[in-house]
């Protein structure tokens, strides 16, 4: 999707253009009905950034909606994530593992049994189908919902609100990884880079050339911890189950590989995160609430 069908536009009000990015964003995720059954990986992708945007969206406007209609739709939107994230877990391992540097003939056919182990157990068949039909249904329960909301006169809110909340918790978040370094720290940062990323594209025109530069730099950083969780997954994949995967020996050498790649993926990402986040978050948003006002006043 183009960051044009995301993003606000030049004139729009905040209601008006988040209304239509959420259409265009189920009405985007509704198109994999007319796909190729093969492209089923291609339709789970597709269909959890629909809803990760979604959340982030849902998040921005937290402070002006209620706390009973946040936690009823981000649940609603949680839940269909869910539906489909044993599928994509499974696809991740396996690129992951046949993408995995390897030293050593034990190394090469551990990744074999492992690679073997995961198509083994990966059959999408009917029941995801199933799966994406629910989330589906989601989507559109919580399209209808936001369309149902009068946010009115609460854009300075939302701005100087829900988006100090993200980014500050974003730094907080980062601080807390890079301190204490373990998979858990590193995946609740991923997530908030990620609501950072996608709220900060959608109020782009704004500041075009502020926002444009630090919307460059979260995709980068959300990449980057995005691999690293990647890791993190297939490692619990093989812990769970290790004689699905060849066995507890074979596993051991698979998982200290990844601990490998993953604390070289850690030490670039420390500076990419300080960088994409250097600004404090109450000057940020100050400076981003100004522009909010230059933007409408010739309209008022």
């Amino acid at each position: 999707m183009k960051d044009s069908a995301v993003s606000l536009g030049g004139h729009e009000s905040l209601q008006d253009g988040l209304l239509r990015v959420v259409d265009d964003l189920v009405d985007s995720a509704a198109q994999t009905d007319k796909e190729p059954s093969s492209d089923a990986q291609n339709h789970i992708h597709r269909l959890r950034t629909t809803i990760k945007r979604m959340r982030a969206l849902l998040r921005l406007i937290r402070p002006v909606t209620g706390e009973t209609f946040f936690r009823r739709e981000n649940e609603r939107l949680k839940y269909a994530a869910g539906c489909l994230s044993a599928a994509r877990d499974k696809e991740v391992a396996s690129t992951t593992l046949s993408e995995l540097p390897i030293s050593g003939e034990a190394e090469k056919l551990a990744v074999e049994a492992a690679l073997s182990g995961f198509e083994e157990s990966s059959s999408p068949g009917k029941d995801l189908e199933k799966k994406i039909k629910q989330v589906k249904e989601a989507l559109l329960q919580t399209r209808h919902r936001f369309h149902r909301l009068d946010l009115t006169g609460a854009e300075r809110e939302v701005i100087e609100s829900g988006l100090r909340t993200v980014y500050r918790q974003s730094r907080n978040r980062m601080k807390m990884a890079l301190r204490e370094g373990d998979d858990e720290a590193f995946h609740r940062w991923r997530i908030r880079v990620k609501n950072l990323y996608y709220e900060l594209q959608f109020l782009q025109s704004i500041w075009p050339k502020r926002l444009g530069k630090m919307v460059s730099r979260l995709s980068k950083l959300q990449d980057k911890i995005g691999f690293d969780h990647d890791l993190a997954v297939v490692k619990a994949m093989l812990r769970k189950t290790p004689d699905t995967f060849g066995g507890r020996h074979s596993v051991d050498l698979l998982i200290n590989r990844l601990d490998k790649k993953s604390r070289g993926l850690r030490r670039k990402v420390r500076p990419s995160g300080r960088k994409a986040l250097a600004e404090r978050p109450s000057r940020f948003v100050h400076r981003l609430s100004r522009r909010w006002s230059k933007r409408i006043s010739p309209r008022s």
